[in-house]
């Protein structure tokens, strides 16, 4: 974003001062003056420096407010970038992998995960438990009293009336309850009549449903007359031959950060599950911070270059060129990049030991060779560099007053929009002036045209009577 060197103010000035001067001169040659070009030209004279001036002042606040909103952007960007070492997940990211592939068991491996492999068995899926109960007459009441279910620790009670105690009554009941424990209740209409159905919403053995029916409430509806379609039952694996069970069909807690979930397909088999460290995610996530802090140093340079005046051109200056923000991130962020990070093992650590450098320009560079190379598990370079405290922790660091809430560059913006907020103040101001002002030269010139026009008329007049240059008058017309 640059900006050309120029003196609008002083030229604006003069030109109208010119035309006013133009317009009186114009005027005064004539019988009568142009009231409305006069006016126009005097009062243009009266606020064009002004007016100029504030013009200058809003465009430059306007260019360095969008200069700033340019350079937090790029700055949000690259601070996002860190934010995958920030947490270790970048340096912490793994594969995991089964010997057979679509055989219903899968894994994903958590930051604190380890490279390991497990032999895996599955015996048993997890079941959410089902009951059915005896057949029921279509449309028969089911008697009036109390009907309690329970599931999992927690139970529900419903009273059948006369007024709601059909089968369709019983089951909308239990499903729009607020204190339902977690079962589904529908119904399933068979050529013997209708059967209540009803399903646990969690798997285990631990979520059985129990019905108990109150007294003059049908027996049928009670799950120990009900018939178990399903039964609740826990997921059993074998981890490296260690028995392992579980009441959903995911595992989140048999192997430290690893989470497990098993299909029906894995049922009977034995799979091995190969946890590895991803270095290829690893390094996208370098690269992807190398390629955010390189738009931030291409935003920066743009904002902060100057082009000097050659030929018909002029001079071109970035629109944060020699601003205090600019000049600080400027030092700043390249120190942070520069320095490296000292690593567990006390040694001081930098990049171009992974193959990334800084250019002539203050850009990163990756040396492909060099970089893969330096991506392997347990890389203490890497963990230095890019770990908690290391570079990318200074770096995150760095950028944070700039970019925060309240921060450097949205207090300067603040200070802008307020500066811009004045301007438009005094540029009302002055348009009252103007208005106040053409209202009076109005006046003023309208009773000097009126002047003129009568004094131009006695001209004639007299001319008529005692003659002019290059006419005899009435008068001495009759002297002869």
């Amino acid at each position: 974003m640059a900006s050309t060197i120029t003196n609008p103010t002083t030229t604006s000035t003069n030109s109208v001062l010119s035309d006013a001067a133009q317009s009186i001169i114009s005027g005064a040659t004539n019988s009568t003056l142009d009231v409305n070009q006069v006016v126009k030209a005097l009062v243009n004279a009266k606020i064009a420096g002004p007016s100029a001036a504030l013009a200058a002042k809003q465009t430059a606040s306007n260019t360095t407010l969008s200069a700033l909103g340019t350079l937090k952007s790029a700055l949000a960007s690259l601070q996002t970038a860190l934010v995958p070492f920030k947490d270790g997940a970048a340096l912490n990211r793994f594969t995991v992998t089964t010997s057979e592939k679509d055989k219903g068991l899968s894994a994903v491996a958590g930051k604190n995960a380890v490279a390991s492999s497990y032999a895996i068995e599955v015996d048993d899926l997890a079941t959410a438990h089902k009951l059915s109960s005896g057949n029921l007459d279509t449309g028969a009441t089911l008697g009036e009293g109390g009907l309690d279910i329970t599931m999992g620790g927690k139970s529900m009670h419903l009273t059948l009336a006369a007024s709601s105690n059909k089968l369709s009554d019983v089951v909308a009941a239990i499903n729009r309850a607020k204190d339902n424990p977690g079962v589904t209740a529908s119904i399933v209409s068979g050529a013997d009549g209708q059967h209540l159905v009803l399903t646990a919403n969690k798997t285990g053995e631990a979520n059985q449903i129990e019905v108990t029916t109150g007294t003059g409430v049908e027996a049928r509806l009670a799950s120990s007359q009900m018939r178990e379609v399903v039964a609740a039952s826990d997921a059993a694996v074998r981890i490296d031959g260690t028995r392992v069970t579980s009441a959903s069909n995911t595992l989140d807690a048999a192997i430290s950060d690893i989470t497990i979930k098993l299909e029906s397909a894995s049922v009977g088999t034995k799979q091995t599950l190969t946890i590895a460290a991803d270095t290829e995610a690893t390094g996208t996530a370098i690269r992807d911070f190398v390629k955010a802090y390189n738009s931030y140093v291409d935003a920066l340079s743009g904002l902060t270059s100057y082009t000097p005046a050659n030929g018909s051109t002029s001079a071109q200056t970035g629109a944060l060129l020699g601003d205090s923000i600019a000049r600080s991130l400027a030092a700043s962020l390249p120190t942070s990049i520069s320095t490296g990070a000292k690593g567990s093992d006390g040694v001081r650590h930098s990049l171009s030991e992974i193959g990334i450098k800084l250019d002539k320009s203050g850009k990163l560079e990756i040396d492909d060779k060099t970089f893969t190379k330096a991506l392997q598990p347990d890389s203490r370079a890497i963990a230095a560099l890019f770990g908690s405290g290391g570079m990318t922790a200074k770096l995150d660091a760095a950028i944070t007053p700039y970019v925060q809430s309240s921060g450097i560059i949205e207090r300067r913006t603040n200070a802008l929009n307020k500066e811009i907020d004045d301007i438009k103040q005094q540029s009302s101001k002055l348009d009252a002036r103007a208005t106040l002002l053409t209202a009076q030269f109005n006046r003023q010139f309208t009773a000097l045209n009126a002047l003129m026009t009568t004094m131009n008329n006695n001209a004639q007049y007299l001319t008529q009577l005692f003659g002019g240059a290059n006419s005899a008058g009435a008068l001495a017309t009759n002297h002869k």
